[in-house]
């Protein structure tokens, strides 16, 4: 298990302790800061919440790919929707993953 003591976050000269890469407020600037910030709002609403929620209970918490039953699956976009609306809401085209496999397809480039 990784350590999750408190570091000093990833920012230079940023003093504040975090769990993550970095503080709250560099976070939060990251964010903004990416070319598709309002495309990830999406993620963020109550419409994708219950979603997610209805594809986990779909899939029954199991993986698409390795089968692995876990509570903490990602929700995966089995084409990417690259800004799409109507793909990125399509159920059909959702899919529940396990970390694992959902990072290796990503860097697949899928």
């Amino acid at each position: 298990m990784p350590d999750r003591s408190p570091h000093f976050c990833a920012e230079p000269s940023c003093g504040a302790l975090t769990l993550a890469r970095r503080c709250l407020a560099h976070a939060a600037g990251q964010e903004r800061a990416r070319p598709n910030v309002d495309v990830r709002r999406w993620y963020r609403t109550p419409a994708w919440s219950t979603l997610r929620r209805a594809v986990l209970l779909d899939a029954a918490y199991q993986c698409a790919v390795c089968r692995q039953i876990t509570p903490r699956l990602e929700v995966d976009h089995i084409v990417k929707h690259h800004g799409d609306r109507a793909r990125f809401w399509d159920r059909a085209n959702l899919q529940a993953l396990c970390r694992k496999c959902h990072q290796t397809k990503t860097q697949r480039g899928e």
